[in-house]
């Protein structure tokens, strides 16, 4: 009988161990299909995440491409203004160079004008001097809107360089040039 009662216990056993077997079963069966839902679950989220990042590529694409082409755009703009700036520099050189010759002429003819003793005609040459200044000074500036001029002209479209046209004084200046010229010979 201890046979039998032994093996009796060993049934139940194996019974006992079945049934926890068959509940640990069920329980890591529930845990993997949570886990295949939760995997299936990123699979789309990824799925829609490639297909919003490839659109997104795309439109970084085209930003660059159209940043590239302002860049391109900008290019000649500053190509322009360094020539604009060197134009620029050149006048302002010219111009110190001409201001410097023209105030030792001043000085020179200042001299020449006060070591001549006073006479009716020196303030006619001081008028005269004063009227080449006015005109030294109208063709500088006139060169320098020429040349502004010119470099807006070859921002728009090129062309070939051009020499300013001379300046010709202004009717009334001429007349007036001549009614000086002749008054001082009438005074000497």
């Amino acid at each position: 009988m201890i046979i039998e009662i032994s093996v009796l216990i060993m049934a139940i056993s194996v019974a006992v161990l079945v049934i926890f077997l068959v509940q640990t079963l069920r329980k890591a069966q529930a845990s993997i299909e949570t886990a295949n839902e939760t995997l299936q679950e990123a699979k789309d989220l990824i799925n829609k995440s490639k297909d919003d990042v490839e659109e997104l590529v795309i439109s970084v694409r085209g930003l660059v491409d159209e940043v590239n082409q302002q860049v391109g755009a900008i290019n000649p703009l500053m190509s322009s203004v360094r020539d604009v700036g060197t134009a620029v520099n050149e006048m302002t050189t010219a111009a110190r160079e001409v201001s410097s010759s023209w105030v030792g002429k001043m000085k020179k003819k200042s001299e020449q004008i006060s070591a001549e003793p006073a006479s009716p005609a020196s303030w006619l040459q001081w008028v005269e001097t004063g009227i080449r200044t006015v005109q030294i000074i109208r063709t500088a500036v006139s060169s320098v809107k020429q040349a502004s001029a010119a470099s807006a002209e070859n921002q728009e479209t090129p062309k070939s360089p051009q020499s300013p046209p001379p300046y010709a004084p202004e009717p009334a200046v001429q007349e007036h040039l001549s009614d000086t010229a002749e008054m001082k010979r009438r005074l000497s």
